[in-house]
């Protein structure tokens, strides 16, 4: 609105203004609406007289057919100046005689009985001349409407100085009275700028009275004490919490150099030990293939098979090793964390397969590209490349295939694009999903579906949650299984 940025004591002064302004516009046009209705009737009432007066003085004319007679008693309304024109019909209704001011006037044609009315710029008047209760003619009269004008001109200079006169007075009168109003709401509103400037809830607004504002001002002081005692005591509580933060900080600080010396130290012991392991591991392994080499003529089929069977343990052995050392780095090691395309990352793992994946006739499908995420580039390999693989072994179909895409996640997942990988090979039992994802667990021998430690499932759920996401598995006994997995960027 236009006055919505006016100051309140111009808006008061404005409401008294148009409150006596609109009082007194409608007081005045009622009083000028009356005088003009009252006059109008008066103007009626004068005009039959005079047209009564006028029948009475024609009589005689018109029963003497004297038309110059009756001519000379209408000149003698020329005194009367709103009186434009005058005419005097016979029995006939016939002009017997008239009178006109000027010659725009035109005469009715026949007269009417008893009327009067206001016309297009004046009133007419027809009155019967009556001669022993007998109709002998009619007298028409016709005047304007100046009286009726001046007499509306005097009404409205009449109001409107009344109106400027109280206008003054109101202006006068509420400069004066506004400031009982604006002065308590002007003072609060200055004290509130200045406690929003400064920040000083220790100001108080003045009171004045104990009418309403003065109450409005009792609550805006009450509110500044309970904001003022609040903001001491946030103001003590950020003291304090500054110090705890601190304090935990360096704890946090403290700790985590803690943690990283026993993440360095558990590092060299996993190597040392995987090491220590793996030596002796060597050294049974070379003993029984020199063994095997040197003693062969004098060792039967149970013995030969016994010393290799001792040589596939310690390489089983020392793989297992190597996928628990691998295992445990997984959750020290930090990410890499990078913009990646994950279709690089696919062609560079089935370019490392294309023996296997071609001595194999496996049919690699993608429906469609994938997109680019934020990730450690190294680990997703081992995701892709884990996935793929246990794809390719776990299948006897003659016609084998591997599906490689995505599809839009769900709320659960933060809206985070699912990644899969399908095949249509041997399957999984339902009763088996969970169980696939611990270390070293494998569902078929050792030596089935070309071996393995058991651990590939198991790191491609580790460095799943590492990215912050989920894996899980759709499968069939039979018809194939579909890895399903998301990468959720770090916030």
């Amino acid at each position: 609105m236009p006055l919505r940025n006016v100051p309140i004591r111009w808006k008061l002064m404005l409401i008294a203004l148009l409150t006596t302004g609109g009082t007194l516009l409608i007081a005045g046009a009622a009083l000028i609406l009356f005088s003009v209705v009252r006059f109008r009737k008066e103007m009626v009432v004068d005009l039959t007289s005079l047209a009564d007066v006028m029948a009475r003085n024609s009589t005689a004319a018109l029963s003497f057919l004297d038309p110059g007679a009756g001519a000379d008693t209408l000149r003698s309304l020329s005194a009367r100046k709103p009186i434009v024109a005058a005419a005097l019909y016979d029995k006939q209704g016939k002009i017997f005689a008239h009178y006109q001011e000027g010659s725009e006037v035109s005469f009715p044609i026949r007269p009417e009985t008893n009327k009067a009315e206001f016309v297009d710029g004046g009133l007419i008047v027809f009155h019967p001349v009556l001669l022993k209760g007998e109709r002998i003619g009619t007298v028409f009269l016709r005047s304007d409407l100046s009286e009726l004008m001046t007499r509306i001109k005097v009404q409205v200079i009449a109001v409107g100085a009344v109106f400027l006169v109280s206008g003054f007075a109101a202006v006068f009168l509420s400069s004066s009275l506004q400031r009982l109003v604006s002065g308590p709401v002007l003072d609060l509103s200055t004290t509130a700028k200045s406690i929003t400037e400064r920040q000083d809830y220790s100001l108080r607004a003045e009171k004045r009275g104990d009418d309403e504002l003065g109450q409005l001002v009792d609550s805006f002081n009450q509110m500044l004490g309970q904001i003022q005692q609040r903001d001491s005591a946030l103001q003590q509580a950020k003291e304090d919490l500054e110090l705890r933060v601190e304090h935990r900080t360096r704890e946090l600080a403290r700790r985590n150099e803690e943690l990283h010396q026993s993440n360095k130290e558990l590092d060299d012991f996993a190597y040392i030990a995987s090491h220590d392991l793996k030596e002796p591991l060597r050294g049974i392994h070379n003993f029984s293939n020199f063994l095997l080499e040197d003693y062969s003529d004098k060792l039967d089929d149970d013995g030969r098979s016994k010393l290799e069977t001792l040589m596939r343990l310690t390489r089983r052995m020392e793989t297992l090793i190597d996928s628990l050392l691998q295992f445990s780095r997984l959750g020290r090691v930090d990410l890499a964390m990078d913009r990646v395309d994950l279709n690089a990352i696919v062609v560079e793992v089935l370019e490392s397969l294309a023996i296997t994946l071609q001595e194999e006739k496996v049919e690699i499908r993608m429906p469609r590209p994938l997109p680019k995420v934020r990730a450690d580039r190294a680990r997703v390999g081992e995701i892709f490349a884990n996935l793929v693989v246990n794809a390719v072994k776990y299948n006897d179909k003659p016609h084998k295939w591997i599906e490689i895409g995505t599809q839009n996640g769900s709320s659960s997942d933060g809206n985070a694009p699912v990644f899969y990988v399908r095949d249509n090979g041997i399957g999984i039992p339902e009763k088996h999903f969970d169980s696939v994802f611990r270390i070293f667990k494998r569902l078929h021998g050792r030596e089935k579906f070309g071996g393995g430690t058991g651990a590939g499932l198991t790191i491609v759920k580790k460095i799943v949650e590492r990215h912050h996401g989920r894996i899980w598995l759709e499968s069939s006994p039979g018809e194939g299984t579909t890895f399903y997995f998301t990468l959720q960027e770090e916030t």
